[in-house]
Formats: C-alpha cells, structure tokens, sequence
C-alpha cells in the first residue's frame, strides 16, 4: 500500500524544487534562467509543474517577470534548502558514516575581508586534522549567508549581516581602511593635502561600496569628510581594486592588511580624519544539524573567539 505522501517522495522530480529555490533566490524568472542555463519559458514551466504537483500558490505573479512569495512558497523554499544542504553533505559521509574527522568543509568569506585574522586559526584546524580538507570561498557579502542558508557552508565571514532568524552573527574585531592613490593621482607622495583636489577626485572601489552596500560606512564615511566625488570604477576582488588604484589615476579605500600586502606602489593619502572602521562577523546556520567535522571547526573557531556554536536541534 502506497500512501499520499509517500507517492510524493517517489514521484516528485527534484529539478523542480532545485529550480523554485534559485527563483526565490534570484528574485526573478530572468535571473533563474541566467543562473541555471536555461530559458526563461523552462523555468516558468517548472514553476508551474511545482504548484500543480503540491496543489499550492507558491508565488503571486505581477508585471512582467516580477512576483512576490507567497507563505506556502517560503515554507516550501526552506524545505528545498534542507534538502538541498542533505545532497551537499552526502559528500562528507565516509566508511564510517560521516564520524571521522575526514572530508571537505567549506568556508565562505566577503572578497572584500581581509581575512589574516582567522586564517591562523583555519590553519591550525587543519593541521590537527590531516584528513579535512578546507575550502574557502570568496563571494559578495550578501553570498555568504545565502551559502549557509544552502548549507554550502559550515561558517561564513563578512562585514554586513542582513536580519535572518535563524543565523547567528559572532561581532569580530572591526576592520581598519585607509585612502589610497597611485602613482598618476596628484596627491601621490604628497604630505601636505589640498582639501579640493581631495575632494574633486574620482574614485574606484568594490562593488558593495555603495550607500546601500555591505561597505557603507567607506561611503559615509567619504561623503563626511569631503573625499573624493564620483566613483568612476568598481571591482569585485581586491586584486582588481589594487590594480585600478595603481594604474588610474583615482583613489581608493583598502584595508590596512591588503594594501600592504597587495599594494607596495600605493600611497596613503594622509587624511585628516580618523581610519574609517568596517565591522565583521562571523556567521553560523542555528538550525543546521552538523557533521562531526563542521562541529570540530566550529568548536576550533568559538575556542579562538572567532564564531558561536549553534544550538541543537533540540532547542530550536
């Protein structure tokens, strides 16, 4: 005998629930077709195929290719997140169901963190454990927790946290930038600062150095003291950002650690104001049921200051 939903388990296709997650996650049928490689009438398609086979209103369609998630879709959309992160882990599941301390874990950091303070410590984790492989991965700041969301990644760090329930935000030590320029910017190896070629500048920076980015502060912080005007370039990496620094002839912000390490023909513009301040968190799913390795890390880094545990399953 075959009951209701056990015919679901058998007979629904997986595709379709892989598909309505990057719709919830791209916010539209456009960016899930880009995102999946394929067109846009094959995921409105599947779409479609979903809410029949569940018999539910997942999404309330607008104009266009707009839509809003219903509370169905949001339920389902967190369902799809735990399978998906089970598929994930079946990749850590060794002879011994998944107990030894063996396999991948995966970080996710902010490519614009500067990331001396924690790699010490990753470091050291894997050398207490041979077997472990580490993987980390740089992606936007707003990435990082869509891969814990996915269960992709064990821990993540950044420097903006977005009000997500079931993530817990570790505040770390903040973050110290500076301004700087290159050789072909006026103010290169100048002491003494003019006030309005400062402020006429142009300036380059990453990608989320917006009002509204995951570096906003750099943007306040700019916007207070008169530094620098319209942004002319933005990058995705600080390689990149280095590079347009050096060769342009804008100027820039940069951490500490990175302009030292990546830059040795920038120059910090001497401003008259304090170091702008960026802060970081360290991110860690509550609700995820870990694997042995992943409670190790996260255990290694709560010991060194750098995350908290989650709470059992149990307490949630």
């Amino acid at each position: 005998m075959s009951f209701p939903l056990d015919r679901l388990a058998v007979q629904l296709d997986w595709n379709l629930l892989r598909t309505f997650m990057v719709i919830v996650q791209e916010r539209s049928i456009t960016g899930a077709a880009q995102r999946l490689n394929i067109s846009q009438p094959s995921v409105s398609s599947a779409l479609r195929r979903l809410e029949e086979r569940l018999e539910l209103r997942l999404v309330e369609r607008g104009a266009g290719q707009t839509f809003v998630v219903t509370r169905a879709g949001e339920a389902v959309y967190r369902e799809a997140l735990e399978i998906y992160g089970g598929v994930v882990r079946l990749n850590d599941v060794g002879e011994e169901g998944g107990r030894a301390l063996s396999g991948a874990v995966v970080v996710f950091r902010s490519s614009h963190l500067d990331m001396d303070f924690a790699m010490p410590v990753l470091e050291a984790f894997r050398a207490l454990h041979p077997g472990v492989t580490l993987s980390i991965r740089s992606t936007p700041c707003h990435d990082v927790a869509q891969g814990l969301l996915q269960r992709i990644a064990s821990v993540g760090f950044c420097t903006r946290v977005d009000p997500v329930q079931r993530l817990r935000a570790q505040p770390l030590e903040p973050q110290r930038f500076g301004i700087f320029c290159g050789p072909a910017h006026p103010l290169y190896r100048r002491h003494e600062v003019d006030p309005e070629v400062l402020a006429a500048s142009d300036v380059v920076g990453f990608e989320e150095d917006a009002m509204a980015g995951a570096l906003s502060a750099l943007t306040r912080y700019r916007v207070r003291y008169g530094i620098g005007g319209r942004m002319i370039a933005a990058a995705s990496g600080i390689v990149d950002l280095v590079e347009l620094i050096e060769h342009g002839a804008a100027l820039g912000c940069l951490s500490e650690g990175h302009a030292a390490r990546y830059g040795p023909r920038l120059w910090r513009i001497p401003v008259a104001a304090p170091a702008p301040q960026v802060e970081v968190f360290s991110l860690v799913d509550l609700e995820r049921h870990m694997t042995p390795v992943e409670t190790a890390l996260i255990a290694h880094l709560e010991e060194a200051g750098l995350a908290a545990a989650p709470r059992p399953r149990s307490q949630v």
